[in-house]
């Protein structure tokens, strides 16, 4: 039925700051970030509070996620997972982690 396809979910700051575990909890559905969430996190990586903490996890994660590959690209998250990457220019006025993106293939 029609729950068996794909989402892509964007994720913006708030989402990741919430939970920066946040990416990897979609199932098998891809997740996308926005160049300007990126940006966004790395203003909140100093500091104590929690959400710094989630903007430095976050960082790490896709840091990781990036080592031989292209953030631009669908990258795999893993068995199980959907794909992951950095979306340079979807600027919709204002979105929530449920917007779909774009359709998986």
């Amino acid at each position: 039925g029609k729950s068996r396809k794909k989402k892509v979910f964007v994720l913006d700051t708030s989402v990741l700051l919430h939970d920066h575990q946040s990416i990897t909890n979609f199932d098998k559905h891809d997740v996308a970030i926005p160049i300007t969430v990126l940006e966004e996190l790395d203003k909140f990586k100093i500091g104590n509070d929690t959400k710094n903490f989630s903007a430095r996890e976050v960082i790490r994660f896709i840091d990781k996620l990036s080592i031989g590959n292209s953030l631009q690209e669908w990258i795999p998250l893993g068995k199980g997972k959907g794909k992951f990457k950095v979306v340079l220019n979807a600027q919709p006025k204002s979105f929530d982690a449920e917007d779909i993106y774009a359709k998986g293939k």
